[in-house]
C-alpha cells in the first residue's frame, strides 16, 4: 500500500501529465483557435470538395480555381503553402466562425446573408447557375419556373446552397427539392432517376460532363447528361443571374485586406487566364470581374 505522501506524489504526477497531453492536443493545427498570423505561419484554410473549385486527383493532389486563387495569393504575400482542412460544404462558415480555419477557398459565392458574417476578397469569377438534365432534355426544362410547374420534377442541390435558395423563392416545394452534402452525392441521384435535374454553377456542371465523356470513353457507353440549354433562373433571357466565387475570412481580419490586394494584380493576368482555363473558366467569365473589388459589383447572385 502506498504512503499517503507517495500517494499524493503520484497522483500529482498524472495530472500534469494529463493537462500536458490536453495542451499538446489542443495545439493542433486543425484545432486551434483564431491565431496570430505572422507572414512566416501557414494558414489553415478550409475547403469543400467540389470541382472545379476544389477537388482531389486520384493521386491525393489538391487543385481547383479557389484553390489555386488563394495559392497565388499567398506566393505573392511571401507566405508558406497552407495546412488545407476538409470540411463539408455547409459546415465550412462555421468552421470558420469558431476559429478552426483561417480562410475558405472553395467557391464560396458572394450573398448579402454571407456578406455580413464573412469578409469576402474580390470576385474571382462571374458565373451563373445552369441545369444539368437526362441528354436531351426530355421535360423541356428551361427555367425555375419549368421546375415549379412540372408536378414531375424533383431537384438536387448542395446544401446552404445559392441554388438552394433561388429554387426555394422559386416555389419549388421541399418535398421536390433534394439538398445534399456533395455534389457527387446530387449526380449520383440524378443518374438513378430519383431526380430530375441537378442546378449548380456551369463550371461545376460543366466539368461533371468532361469527367463524365472521360469515364464513358473508358467504358464506351455516352454519357446520359447534358446542360440544359438555354437556361433561366426566371422565365427569360433577361433574367439571367451571375454569381460571384471568391476567397472568405473572418470579419475584421487584417489578412483578407492582404490576399485582396494580391489578387487585384492576379486577376485577368496572363498566368491567371491560363490556369484557370483548365478549369473550364474563359475570358468571358473573368472579363466582368478584372479590377473590380466586392463594391464595385452590383445585382451580386451566387452560391
Amino acid at each position: 500500500m502506498l504512503h499517503p505522501m507517495r500517494l499524493i506524489l503520484w497522483l500529482g504526477l498524472v495530472m500534469m501529465v494529463t493537462v500536458a497531453v490536453i495542451v499538446s492536443i489542443g495545439r493542433s493545427p486543425a484545432l486551434d483557435g483564431p491565431r496570430s498570423l505572422g507572414p512566416e505561419r501557414p494558414l489553415r484554410v478550409g475547403y469543400a470538395i467540389e470541382a472545379p473549385y476544389a477537388f482531389r486527383d486520384p493521386g491525393g493532389g489538391l487543385h481547383g480555381e479557389a484553390i489555386d486563387m488563394m495559392r497565388a495569393a499567398l506566393r505573392r504575400l511571401g507566405r508558406p503553402e497552407p495546412v488545407w482542412i476538409h470540411a463539408e460544404f455547409g459546415a465550412l462558415m462555421h468552421e470558420l466562425d469558431m476559429g478552426r480555419i483561417d480562410a475558405i477557398a472553395s467557391g464560396l459565392f458572394i450573398t448579402p446573408e454571407r456578406a455580413a458574417r464573412l469578409a469576402f476578397s474580390r470576385p474571382t469569377a462571374a458565373v451563373q447557375p445552369g441545369l444539368l438534365v437526362a441528354v436531351g432534355n426530355p421535360l423541356e426544362l428551361h427555367s425555375l419556373a419549368d421546375l415549379v410547374g412540372d408536378a414531375r420534377v424533383r431537384l438536387c442541390v448542395l446544401e446552404q446552397s445559392v441554388e438552394h435558395d433561388m429554387a426555394r423563392r422559386a416555389g419549388l416545394p421541399d418535398s421536390r427539392l433534394h439538398a445534399r452534402a456533395s455534389a457527387s452525392s446530387c449526380l449520383t441521384e440524378l443518374q438513378q432517376g430519383r431526380v430530375q435535374a441537378m442546378m449548380l454553377s456551369v463550371p461545376s456542371l460543366r466539368w461533371m460532363i468532361r469527367q463524365l465523356a472521360q469515364d464513358a470513353g473508358a467504358r464506351t457507353s455516352p454519357p446520359a447528361l447534358e446542360l440544359a440549354a438555354p437556361f433561366w433562373v426566371s422565365s427569360g433571357p433577361d433574367s439571367a443571374n451571375f454569381g460571384y466565387p471568391a476567397l472568405a475570412f473572418r470579419r475584421g481580419d487584417r489578412l483578407r485586406d492582404e490576399i485582396d490586394a494580391a489578387l487585384a494584380a492576379y486577376i485577368g493576368s496572363p498566368e491567371h487566364l491560363q490556369r484557370v482555363s483548365v478549369y473550364g473558366f474563359d475570358e468571358g467569365q473573368i472579363a466582368p470581374v478584372r479590377g473590380e473589388p466586392l463594391a464595385g459589383l452590383r445585382g451580386t447572385a451566387t452560391r
